[in-house]
């Protein structure tokens, strides 16, 4: 018998995570807006966007579970929307709250953070930081 190679033919491919919204602020980009909401069975939605050179935005959201500092843990639902008018945010709240409806469920409050106003990246990321752990810790406090 001759011998038999086991080893892979094909390296495995690293799974890419969908929900990384990459900035690069040397292509002018930028973080855009960020939004939670919250059910009444404590699922919380969390989406966030980014503005590209040409003024469109990319949008990511999904359903997950938030660590005390806001950071998601557990994420499911995962929706991934590339190169969008600015309007499409808006329309994907309101789309992310009637699916937590459809689901029979009641949205208790849906919040958007806005940092189109910040200087930098790093002055929008450091307030994403910050929204997102007073965020959490307020979602937190409300009975479901």
């Amino acid at each position: 018998m001759g011998e038999v190679d086991t080893a892979p033919e094909v390296a495995a491919k690293v799974i890419e995570d969908l929900t990384a919204l990459e900035v690069d602020p040397d292509k002018c980009e930028r973080l855009y807006k960020a939004a939670l909401v919250q059910s009444n069975s404590g699922v919380t939605y969390r989406m966030l966007a980014k503005v590209l050179t040409t003024g469109k935005v990319d949008l990511v959201h999904y359903g997950c579970d938030l660590d005390a500092d806001g950071k998601p843990t557990t994420k499911w639902k995962i929706r991934r929307i590339l190169e969008q008018a600015p309007e499409r945010f808006d329309k994907e709240l309101e789309a992310i709250k009637k699916g937590v409806m459809d689901d029979g469920e009641v949205v208790l409050g849906a919040w958007v953070h806005d940092m189109t106003g910040l200087p930098d990246v790093a002055a929008q990321g450091k307030s994403l930081d910050e929204w997102s752990r007073s965020m959490t810790a307020e979602v937190r406090k409300k009975p479901s």
